[in-house]
């Protein structure tokens, strides 16, 4: 009797938003569309919905870690995709499991709202300690400027510098979302190495004008991470998460869900 064919799975490592537009919520809704099975790991609770977060509340590390054993010593995992660690032990006790893995991290350090989700320390520690063992990044500007050091004038610049700064970095996006917000075209970037060299994708897209994108950084990360999973190349699996991601944009440009920055309509796809 033949082996069923393998089912690509991809696990989340990140917070929980209760009203449902971000976080493992996103990811695993994201996971479901775009064809992979999601097992999620959570690292802290929020306190929040479309129009503000009030607070966090940390998992204990040695809980989190105790999750990600669960998980991995059962399920063949393709690719981790990181989302909030909310704390230094949190990020200490993740490090060790992001070997022989392919890892898409989004470094989430502040929410569309303006909440500062994660102190200075643990910002410190997700740079030192987390992501020289990923393999991809997909920060948005501040995140970007946090992680370079200093104001960015010139993004893709900033990113190619971050490549040699992270020499086992295999890719960064340049989300556009938050750049140059008075034209109407967003530009994403992917910088990725192949063969030793790196290499460059864009693609443009229509700026939406709408206040609907709750959750867009998380559900384009778990996009890219479930491409991979499906075994696309990086350029294949980074265009197809852009495609995904602004077709869910058009589609929720005009739902009403919550009174502030509404979510994505994942089920709509």
């Amino acid at each position: 009797m033949s082996e069923p064919p393998a089912i690509p799975a991809v696990l989340t490592i990140a917070g929980s938003d209760p009203s449902g537009g971000a976080g493992i919520q996103a990811d695993l809704k994201t996971f479901v569309t775009t064809g992979v099975y999601g097992a999620a790991v959570i690292t802290g609770l929020t306190a929040q919905n479309t129009r503000e977060v009030t607070g966090t509340f940390p998992v204990p590390a040695e809980f989190v870690e105790k999750q990600i054993q669960s998980v991995l010593s059962d399920l063949q995992i393709g690719v981790i995709k990181l989302g909030m660690l909310t704390s230094r032990d949190i990020c200490a006790a993740v490090a060790p499991f992001l070997n022989n893995v392919t890892v898409v991290c989004d470094p989430v350090m502040v929410s569309t709202t303006g909440f500062q989700l994660i102190d200075e320390d643990t910002a410190d520690a997700l740079i030192q300690e987390i992501l020289p063992r990923v393999d991809y990044i997909t920060p948005n500007l501040f995140e970007l400027e946090k992680i370079y050091g200093q104001p960015v004038e010139e993004a893709t610049k900033a990113g190619m510098e971050l490549m040699v700064r992270f020499a086992d970095l295999s890719g960064i996006v340049i989300k556009g979302g938050h750049i140059h917000t008075r034209q109407s075209t967003v530009t994403d970037t992917l910088l990725y190495k192949t063969e030793g060299n790196l290499q460059t994708v864009i693609e443009k897209r229509p700026r939406h004008k709408t206040p609907n994108t709750h959750g867009t950084g998380c559900t384009f990360a778990s996009a890219f991470a479930s491409f991979l999973a499906r075994g696309n190349e990086p350029a294949t699996a980074f265009s197809k998460a852009v495609a995904y991601t602004n077709h869910l944009i058009e589609r929720s440009a005009d739902t009403r869900i919550g009174r502030g920055r509404g979510p994505l309509m994942h089920h709509l796809l």
